[in-house]
């Protein structure tokens, strides 16, 4: 607890050890595992099918030494559980110093890996697989606190419904989606709705979270700079991600599917609201005959929208929206979050003391199985 309120963040990391794919990787597919190798003029990094998994050329690439050196610098705050490995016993030493109480945590690896089109889908399934045993074998190290969000391999609608399936008996608490176009499908594909039928069944969230420079289509890969391409890619692929699940129908047939949109920021949302109402006062459902209600009326049921501390437009997205409706998060243990400041940013913005609570744990809580 910090400062009288319980605190749930819900978008935080793993930084994956290397060993880990191969490791944890069903034994047929351990000589194809991601793993280090050199990427190209002698310059290391993960690489899977002979790929980088993040783009390191071209539009969007994650190749500069300016980008990475200003990676470097970031992770000089967290030198103490980075020499231990990022291991559980320093998350909870974090965790235990700024008064968090729980957090979701995702892949970083992982997300670069699910950004890159698969040549053999079981490759990626069983990639998939190797991430979330390992992953919920770390956060069984205090599984009320560290919640693990599981890798979908969303490229095979059928195989992430049977890992969606089985990573929720493992013990898994949400699902972690890239909002990218993957084989030509968005989220309202037809071949998606056995995926989500499956999520909506076991009752978990899906926790739908950007990362940098990939493979698969980008609003980032505009752009020819890692910076100014995750600038836009993360808030836009949000945006367009929640328009198509409402607008073309997902949320109606699947009423009880929760949607947490992290990593995003929250200050759009007014605006993004009001857009799509403003289509709605204009056509109806004219070209969606699926949408029944006002767009705004499906956010309200099933989305979150996760807020860093230190966003100016937030009182105005609680004065527009409502309170009910965000939730927090800081990116720990990525450079670019806001670990550990956003806590005292969040607590300082001018809203009620009944708002931050409702952010920092009682919207979220339910979801994740901590009310």
């Amino acid at each position: 607890m910090r400062n009288g309120f319980k605190v749930l963040d819900t978008d935080c990391h793993q930084m994956e050890p290397p060993r880990i794919w191969k490791d944890y990787i069903d034994p047929e597919f351990a000589d194809r595992a991601p793993a280090i190798a050199d990427m190209g003029g002698g310059k290391p990094g993960m690489m899977c099918e002979g790929e980088a998994l993040a783009k390191q050329d071209g539009s969007y690439p994650m190749a500069s030494k300016e980008f990475h050196e200003a990676a470097i610098r970031g992770m000089e705050k967290f030198e103490a559980s980075r020499s231990e490995g990022f291991n559980p016993a320093s998350r909870i030493r974090d965790m235990d110093a700024q008064g968090v109480d729980a957090q979701v945590i995702y892949p970083t690896v992982g997300g670069q890996l699910l950004g890159k089109p698969f040549k053999d889908l079981d490759l990626l399934a069983a990639s998939c697989r190797a991430y979330n045993d390992w992953s919920l074998e770390y956060c069984g190290h205090d599984a009320a606190r560290l919640k693990m969000a599981a890798m979908l391999p969303m490229q095979a609608p059928d195989l992430a419904v049977e890992e969606a399936n089985r990573a929720a008996a493992a013990g898994a608490s949400a699902f972690y989606v890239r909002p990218n176009p993957s084989q030509g499908r968005n989220f309202y594909h037809a071949d998606y709705d056995r995926v989500w039928a499956a999520i909506e069944k076991l009752g978990l969230p899906v926790c739908i979270h950007d990362s940098g420079s990939p493979h698969l289509p980008s609003f980032g890969e505009r752009m020819d700079t890692h910076t100014s391409g995750h600038i836009i890619a993360h808030p836009f692929e949000a945006m367009v991600a929640m328009m198509t699940l409402i607008w073309y129908g997902v949320i109606e047939r699947f009423p009880e599917l929760k949607i947490v949109h992290v990593e995003a920021d929250a200050g759009w949302l007014p605006y993004w609201l009001q857009r799509m109402e403003q289509h709605w006062d204009f056509s109806g459902n004219a070209e969606h005959p699926l949408l029944k209600k006002r767009p705004t009326e499906y956010f309200k049921s099933n989305f979150l929208v996760a807020c860093r501390g230190d966003e100016m437009t937030l009182p105005s997205v609680v004065d527009l929206v409502g309170d009910d409706y965000i939730t927090f998060n800081t990116d720990y243990p990525h450079p670019d979050g806001t670990w550990p400041a956003g806590m005292l940013a969040l607590e300082s913005q001018p809203i009620s003391q009944e708002s931050i609570r409702k952010i920092y744990w009682d919207n979220p809580a339910p979801l994740f199985g901590l009310a």
